[in-house]
């Protein structure tokens, strides 16, 4: 796999997780690394981790909830002479509520975030990618979008809509090598879903459901992730790849 060396790639939601797994195997492969979230004080705990182990990696705190985040995030880091040429959209609100129990504050966060903060970001950095010539976005999507669960009604629709407006860019934006992509991830057992997924009953559920018969971990993610941001993936774009162990089918 040709290295990363030179690249910088911000990544959102960055401080655990998926983020964390994808952007510590960007790193790895010679990346600086922008490791983004709203909670300083899991940023600190990553950058810990990626610095004992000898990655190159920063900082950026902000709240993408807040319109203006995006713009000031640029603004730090043109400042700091990292603009990105890989983006990588994690960060997101996942309420799990029926369709019937579905409610205003959890529809506008996950629309602020899942949605308005997708464009705000691309907006900010996308251009400086079409300029230089070289650039990747990705975004994290969901399994639920094939296979949506009455429990995430409303978090389904913002994936699916994320994904059209990831493949609407993919189409049109027509700049070489500037490539979009999605990637869909399964049951993945993260902080954030693993009180679900390490219930007997609803685990035995899934797994029934999946072809692999396991849960996936956050490091399922990461090397697809560094094949898109590479010389061999620079061919792929517009792609929806699916990391679920076959949930989807």
């Amino acid at each position: 796999m040709a290295a990363l060396h030179g690249r910088t790639a911000l990544v959102t939601g960055a401080a655990r997780g998926i983020g964390l797994a994808i952007g510590e195997r960007l790193a790895q492969a010679g990346a600086h690394l922008v490791v983004h979230d709203r909670d300083a004080a899991a940023a600190e705990q990553a950058l810990a981790q990626l610095h004992g182990a000898g990655l190159s990696a920063s900082p950026l705190i902000a709240d993408l909830a807040e319109p203006a985040a995006p713009a000031r995030m640029r603004e730090v880091l043109e400042a700091e002479g990292h603009l990105p040429d890989i983006l990588v959209l994690c960060a997101s609100v996942e309420t799990r509520e029926t369709w019937d129990k579905l409610s205003e504050d959890a529809m506008a966060a996950q629309t602020e975030i899942n949605l308005h903060a997708t464009v705000r970001l691309i907006q900010a950095f996308l251009p400086g990618m079409v300029a230089r010539g070289f650039g990747r976005i990705i975004a994290i999507g969901s399994v639920q979008e094939a296979r949506p669960n009455p429990t995430h009604f409303y978090y389904a629709a913002t994936k699916a809509a994320q994904t059209n407006m990831i493949l609407n860019l993919a189409r049109t934006l027509r700049a070489p090598d500037v490539t979009c992509n999605i990637i869909q991830p399964g049951a993945i057992l993260t902080d954030r879903n693993r009180a679900v997924l390490t219930d007997p009953a609803y685990e035995s559920i899934v797994l029934g459901r999946i072809p692999l018969a396991r849960l996936g971990s956050a490091r399922d993610c990461a090397g697809v992730a560094l094949l898109l941001c590479s010389e061999e993936g620079a061919y792929i774009n517009g792609a929806e790849i699916a990391v679920d162990g076959g949930l989807r089918l």
